[in-house]
């Protein structure tokens, strides 16, 4: 078989013992640009984090501090709205209209030009709740500057404020109240009209079933129909009696049927008791017994009598279902009268109803408006009393010490930093010198054939061998083979359905059960009497009993094996050994036609399977569960083939391998 040009790349197991002990002088190099390494990048931190630490001017604060009085008559009711109104205005001192006011003063008297952004990025305001203040604060790096701003912020809002408050809105309340009058009046006239309209028009409800006249137009049509399933029902059945009766058949009405049966009963009855006569009499004793005449004679009457209910029958019959059919057009017709003028009405209704959906909707949304105009009068009549009384309770002043930044807290910051990050440069580069000392990143197998066939067919434990190079536990003479070599064969999704497809039913049974779980040391116990539920469950009993699915194609080929065996023997004819089941699987490699056959094995298989668990997710322990017993050793080879990136539960992965190809 010739090779593709498809190869895959993978890296030696991280296990192979592949890496060499670095020399004595690469030892003594490693240590010396080791301390290097530390010294050079914890000064480098530590230089340019103290350059960005001591190049930072100083910062300077002021702060002035605003207080909110509220009258006593309102101090029970003030706490929620008093606490509500605090952070409005907390909100309201870093608006842009307000610090835009607040740049113009400093321009026009302090012949300060400072934008709104700076304003914004150096003024902070801090509510207190509780103590009903707000805390006015400015943070620069000139304390020059810092009380004017403060000054202009607090001046220009409390003018601000004064300015609303004074402000009188009593001829806005006497056209609110106005405009609610003469919504009321609109509101009361259209609820009159919309009752008025519905009552004429026999609206009940808004929605179209709950209505008279639609309802009775639905039930119409449901009448209607029903009538005309009974006409065709009837004219179905007289055409099949019709056409019976065209051809000979008997046709008996239901009712009559118990009346015949009857009487077909009592001949049967008389014809029997004369057949049995006949068989112990001769024809002449039967000719002149006159019990046995009386019989014929009665037989004779049945007979008649028979043929009479049945002619009856048939004729009463027709007569019944053309009286049915009949009756059932008369209903289709009535029906279609009605529908028709009920649909006029119906039509007519929808008219008004959608005129009354448009008269509804007209109402509700002048009692929408009315509620808003209530809802704003009594949010103003309520907030009147809770106006806050603003005062300055503490003025401004010039900062004679900066605030920040602490210089000799980022300092030592700045030193534990280095030192964190001078260790964590000591780790990678003690990492990637082990790395290019051992040669691990550097040593590769090319895999001929396995590009892109597996989902996992770049783990880097899967190929450590050069392919090249027979088997060698093949030659050896057969033993149990307990303990998975660390190097073996990964075989693909498809060389495992090509070995599959080619292979006889013994072959099919082997590859099958090592890929569905069977551990190598049971393959040669699996009997028939292993096997339940139509050779679909394989019960395996020992120490690690377990119960194994088949997957159908390999149930049909292990019960084609079993047929003519006894339940207390294996599957395996003419197979005493592991030996055997190797050349089998080899056999079946050659005739498949894959790269090195002779690398084939069960170990190789069993690799396969466990690998296909590991890569979905499996804890290493729970692989014991479907596949059977395992060495930890051999499981921790397994250790780094998770793609999932968490652990799953074995109900959460396929644990059955596609060794069979599906369409």
């Amino acid at each position: 078989m010739s090779f593709n040009n498809k190869v895959d790349y993978m890296p030696n197991q991280p296990f192979a013992n592949v890496g060499i002990d670095p020399s004595e002088d690469q030892h003594k190099s490693f240590q010396k640009r080791k301390w290097q390494v530390l010294i050079a990048t914890f000064l480098l931190i530590l230089i340019i984090a103290n350059a960005v630490i001591w190049s930072r001017a100083p910062i300077y604060q002021s702060q002035a501090i605003l207080h909110f009085s509220y009258t006593s008559q309102n101090e029970i009711q003030l706490t929620e709205l008093a606490q509500r109104q605090i952070t409005l205005h907390q909100q309201r001192l870093k608006s842009n209209s307000v610090l835009s006011l607040v740049s113009d003063e400093l321009a026009q008297n302090q012949m300060l030009m400072i934008n709104v952004q700076t304003l914004f990025d150096a003024l902070t305001a801090e509510a207190s709740l509780t103590g009903r203040i707000i805390t006015l604060k400015a943070n620069g790096t000139e304390p020059q500057i810092i009380k004017p701003m403060l000054d202009a912020w607090v001046k220009v809002y409390l003018q601000l404020v004064e300015s609303e408050m004074q402000e009188n809105n009593s001829e806005e309340l006497l056209v609110a109240d106005e405009r609610l009058l003469l919504l009321e009046l609109k509101i009361s006239e259209q609820q009159q009209y919309l009752q008025f309209f519905a009552s004429e028009n026999n609206i009940t409800s808004l929605e179209r079933d709950e209505n008279r006249a639609l309802s009775q137009t639905k039930n119409l049509g449901n009448n209607l129909d029903k009538a005309l399933a009974d006409e065709s029902h009837a004219k179905a059945l007289l055409n099949s009696l019709l056409e019976a009766t065209n051809n000979g058949q008997i046709i008996i009405r239901p009712d009559d049927k118990a009346t015949i049966d009857a009487t077909k009963q009592s001949l049967r009855e008389i014809n029997a008791s004369l057949s049995a006569l006949s068989e112990k009499y001769t024809q002449a004793y039967l000719e002149r017994d006159p019990t046995i005449v009386a019989k014929q004679k009665k037989v004779q009457q049945l007979q008649i009598q028979l043929e009479e209910q049945i002619q009856t029958s048939q004729t009463d019959y027709l007569l019944d279902v053309q009286r049915d059919l009949s009756a059932a057009k008369g209903n289709v017709q009535q029906m279609n009268t009605q529908l028709v003028e009920q649909n006029k009405l119906a039509q007519v209704f929808s008219q008004n109803l959608e005129q009354f959906k448009r008269l509804d909707d007209e109402l509700k949304a002048l009692q929408f408006q009315a509620q808003t105009l209530k809802n704003q009068q009594v949010a103003q009549e309520v907030s009147k009393p809770f106006d806050a009384k603003v005062s300055l309770l503490e003025p401004a002043f010039i900062p004679d010490f900066a605030v920040g930044p602490n210089y000799q807290f980022n300092s030592l910051m700045s030193v534990i930093a280095a030192v964190i990050v001078a260790i964590l440069a000591l780790l990678l580069f003690s990492f990637i010198f082990k790395q290019k000392a051992s040669g691990t990143s550097s040593h590769f197998v090319v895999i001929p054939g396995q590009a892109g066939t597996n989902d996992y067919s770049n783990l880097g434990y899967a190929q450590n061998r050069q392919l090249a190079t027979p088997d060698p536990r093949l030659s050896a003479e057969p033993a149990k083979l307990t303990s998975v070599p660390q190097t073996l064969r990964l075989l693909s999704f498809e060389e495992c359905q090509l070995l599959y497809s080619v292979a006889n039913k013994q072959g099919k049974a082997l590859i099958g059960l090592t890929l569905s779980g069977v551990n190598i040391d049971e393959l040669l116990l699996v009997g028939k009497a292993n096997f339940g539920q139509n050779y679909l469950l394989l019960q395996i009993d020992n120490s690690f009993s377990r119960a194994i699915k088949m997957q159908e194609n390999l149930a049909d080929v292990v019960q084609a094996i079993c047929h003519n065996l006894a339940a207390e023997q294996t599957i395996w004819s003419n197979i005493n050994n592991q030996q055997d089941l190797v050349q089998l699987l080899v056999n079946i490699g050659h005739d498949a036609q894959l790269a090195f056959p002779e690398q084939l094995s069960l170990h190789v298989l069993r690799h396969t399977y466990l690998t296909y668990l590991a890569s979905q997710g499996a804890r290493l322990n729970d692989i014991e569960q479907v596949a059977g017993y395992t060495s930890p050793s051999d499981l921790a080879l397994y250790r780094n083939v998770n793609q999932q990136g968490k652990l799953l539960d074995l109900d959460q992965i396929n644990i059955q391998y596609p060794f069979v190809v599906t369409s």
